[in-house]
């Protein structure tokens, strides 16, 4: 199921050409078309109500996955009996042959470790969860619609993981630099977020724990450890 969000480029007659493809193999094969952007929350959750199986999967779409990255997902989501799995994600610059070695590279090195960590590029969730706390809210245009979900997660005891059995890539702030989307979004977001939830999530982002963790992940990270 692809979302169109109001696509400027060729984006439109790519699809369609997909779609004739799928269709000669009988593969599922949906375009949703929105007239204009609706925002990231509202696509997701034309996503969400279009799917019917019991796991839905929501994916950026300046992503690239390794293959087998369903499975590894489902498997990881089942063996930790986890609401949401979230994929483990590649932000150097891509390489057609080095980022698909190195995603194998990082898997064999790492199978089988997680962490209780939030990972919103890719996400595999159980549909229950939008069944029991609801789906992305969305007044939050783009920016901190995933920090909501999370926060409702918390509150409701559902857990969530990153694995590394995945491994993706994604071009890191390819919406915010597309020019696309107009200035101060974010702003406008985190102020609906301390609206709704009478606290400002970036102070403890900001902890010196927090900051040296992430530092120690990047470092981890760049040896290909998880």
């Amino acid at each position: 199921i692809v979302i169109d969000n109001n696509s400027k480029d060729e984006t439109p007659l790519y699809l369609q050409a997909m779609k004739a493809s799928a269709e000669k193999c009988s593969w599922k094969f949906q375009i949703i078309t929105n007239p204009e952007n609706v925002g990231v929350g509202s696509a997701f959750n034309q996503g969400i109500g279009a799917s019917k199986s019991s796991f839905v999967v929501l994916a950026n779409n300046d992503t690239w996955l390794m293959p087998g990255w369903d499975r590894a997902l489902l498997g990881s989501a089942e063996h930790l009996n986890a609401s949401m799995i979230g994929a483990y994600y590649d932000e150097s610059p891509f390489d057609e042959i080095q980022t698909p070695l190195k995603a194998l590279r990082f898997v064999a090195k790492n199978k089988g470790s997680f962490s209780r960590d939030w990972a919103a590029i890719v996400m595999l969730f159980r549909r229950s969860v939008f069944e029991q706390i609801g789906t992305f809210d969305e007044r939050f245009f783009i920016a901190y619609e995933d920090r909501d979900l999370r926060e409702r997660m918390d509150r409701a005891g559902l857990k969530y993981f990153k694995t590394a059995n995945c491994f993706i890539w994604h071009h890191s702030k390819g919406t915010r630099d597309s020019g696309i989307v107009r200035s101060g979004y974010e702003q406008e977001s985190l102020a609906k977020f301390i609206e709704k939830w009478c606290f400002d999530p970036r102070p403890a982002e900001s902890k010196f724990f927090t900051r040296y963790r992430r530092k120690f992940i990047s470092f981890k990270n760049k040896w290909g450890y998880f």
